[in-house]
């Protein structure tokens, strides 16, 4: 995850207090000291300066933070974009600290005015009239001399134009592994929806509004191996393979006294009491009921020579979770199932020539529907010499079911023309150990949402929150038709108040149309929710941004480590009802 962090180029658009928070937690030195030990990085040239901001302090070896940390870390590029306003800066903020990016690029060409220094504490009083991307980047840079980062000083349009034509605006554009905006216009969050969807660059857009803020990912394909995510227990109870068979069948538990039989695995036990159910009953080991696996629970229990013994207690406990019929889960039979996992090309990545290796080893006769094993079996009461066997049993099934998985991945490499080792034997451990837990996202693309009904619009109804969503594309709406946001004042507005009842009305009003035109007959638009933008004049709170950023900044890390699962849709944040609404595309 770390080597990924150090090799990603995020771009943002946009350089708004949220921006600056979500840097902020990449770029504070300490976050990862004493983490990572032994974290074997190239490191950097301690005279040589950060790129672009203008500002590198050497490590002092009278600092020891700054020494410790420089010593840890160095950190390749990242690379942040545009993030407008207060809400870009928080992004930035929380995605220098947490991961140990390298290198930061902000684009923005707004200066530093009187509100960002009220919201922003990553411009200083000096900063005002200067370019506020410069200035971010600057005092972000201080905080960590290891870490790179270069302002970019164009508008957001601007830069979308320029990206579409051959030249450095571009390169940065397309050379990006993740772009983020913040607080930008629908049109500019859509244009650069469509040129990250088409080449394939998961993007995050976040937005604030008073106590109100939206966060929207947009990723056509992510792969995920190491997801994190809980899997069954996976111990072939049922079906026991012909190693593990051989050591059940040599205990023999009527010969075992009472001190060695409380320290017979759980496992073993579970073994012989489904024989001994089997052979009582007469049913077959498929297709059990559950009060089938109660009587098989009740046996074991029987089977304990007094009560209260753990490892009897153990296995009638992991009775429901294993003795069950073996099922692929839903996920991988899904991605196994896609027409990428039948690819084989020179163009296809590791991660899908692995599901057609794992496709084809599924369909093998050696696999009986089963994937390979990853060797980890959970703890239980057992004695050392009985735990390490049992454990070199099952480590020595999974070497047994990778080698068979290399056969198969060896068929595909060779008909998309590659190398055996373009798939390094480090990528092929992580696979067969993660096998029931891969992950596939494809969310909706952002750029669609003018062009028909967004294809969340019920599931955000379910969760109580299409007026929140109705609200922030009615709020474009209002910025297209007046030149400013719905509460903030024009140059000759005598009655704030009247602004304000007048503002809440007509954005009230594009909401409850836009909702109807997405098929809401009766939509309902509350008054006070709509009064919240109107009141705020679409500005950011700081300690709203802080929180938005943070979010942003988990849901960053796991796009470009492509490790745990992240969101796929619209994140709603209400902190004046502390309500959080994740809504799945």
């Amino acid at each position: 995850g770390q080597a990924a962090l150090e090799r990603a180029r995020v771009v943002v658009v946009g350089s708004s207090t949220l921006a600056s928070e979500s840097l902020k937690n990449l770029v504070l030195p300490g976050k990862y000291c004493g983490t990572a030990p032994g974290y074997d990085s190239p490191g950097r040239d301690p005279a040589g300066p950060n790129v672009g901001h203008g500002v590198y302090q050497e490590a002092s070896s009278a600092d020891p933070v700054s020494e410790s940390y420089s010593a840890i870390f160095s950190r390749p590029p990242l690379s942040c974009g545009h993030v407008e306003r207060s809400c870009g800066r928080r992004v930035l903020s929380h995605l220098c600290a947490v991961v140990g990016i390298g290198e930061f690029i902000v684009v923005d060409d707004a200066l530093v005015a009187d509100e960002d220094l009220r919201t922003n504490f990553f411009v200083r009083a000096a900063d005002a009239g200067k370019s506020r991307a410069q200035s971010i980047v600057d005092n972000l840079c201080e905080m960590n001399p290891d870490v790179h980062g270069q302002a970019l000083v164009k508008a957001p349009a601007e830069f979308i134009a320029l990206s579409e034509q051959d030249g450095p605006e571009a390169e940065l554009l397309g050379s990006a592994t993740l772009v983020i905006v913040c607080a930008q216009p629908d049109e500019i969050v859509r244009a650069l929806g469509a040129r990250c969807w088409d080449a394939n660059i998961p993007m995050v857009a976040a937005c604030n509004a008073g106590f109100i803020a939206e966060i929207r990912t947009a990723v056509r394909e992510h792969t995920i191996v190491e997801s994190h995510a809980g899997a069954k227990s996976d111990l072939r109870v049922m079906a026991p393979f012909a190693e593990l068979r051989a050591y059940a069948d040599s205990i023999d538990l009527e010969a075992l006294d009472s001190t060695d039989l409380a320290h017979v695995p759980f496992v073993v036990l579970l073994i012989k009491a489904v024989d001994k159910w089997v052979a009582e009953t007469g049913l077959a080991k498929t297709g059990l009921e559950y009060k089938h696996r109660k009587e098989i629970a009740k046996l074991v229990s029987r089977m304990a020579p007094a009560p209260g013994e753990e490892n009897f207690d153990e296995a009638a406990a992991a009775v429901n979770a294993n003795c069950s019929d073996y099922e692929v889960p839903s996920e991988v039979s899904q991605i196994l199932a896609d027409p990428a996992a039948n690819a084989a090309t020179a163009q296809t990545s590791s991660f899908w020539l692995l599901a057609n290796a794992l496709r084809r080893y599924l369909g093998s006769e050696y696999a009986e529907g089963k994937l390979p094993h990853s060797g980890a079996i959970p703890d239980m009461k057992a004695d050392t010499q009985s735990y390490i066997k049992l454990q070199r049993i099952y480590k020595q099934k999974a070497e047994q079911d990778k080698a068979e998985l290399v056969r198969c991945l060896c068929d595909v490499l060779q008909e998309a023309g590659l190398p055996a080792e373009h798939v390094s034997s480090d990528e092929v451990d992580m696979f067969c150990k993660n096998a029931g837990r891969l992950r596939l996202v494809r969310t909706q693309p952002v750029h669609h949402d003018a062009e028909t009904a967004p294809a969340i619009w019920g599931n955000l109804a379910d969760e109580g929150v299409s007026a929140h969503y109705a609200l922030f594309r009615a709020v474009n709406t209002f910025l297209a038709k007046n030149g400013r946001y719905p509460g903030m004042p024009g140059v000759d507005v005598s009655d704030l108040d009247a602004l304000c009842v007048q503002d809440t009305s007509e954005l009230q009003g594009i909401a409850a149309e836009l909702m109807r035109a997405w098929g809401d007959k009766d939509p309902e638009t509350p008054r006070n929710l709509a009064a919240e933008f109107v009141r705020s004049g679409c500005m950011e709170l700081h300690n709203v941004s802080a929180i938005v950023g943070g979010v942003v900044a988990q849901e960053t890390i796991k796009l470009i480590t492509h490790q745990y699962v992240p969101h796929d849709g619209v994140c709603i944040l209400d902190t004046a009802n502390t309500t959080l609404a994740a809504v799945k595309a």
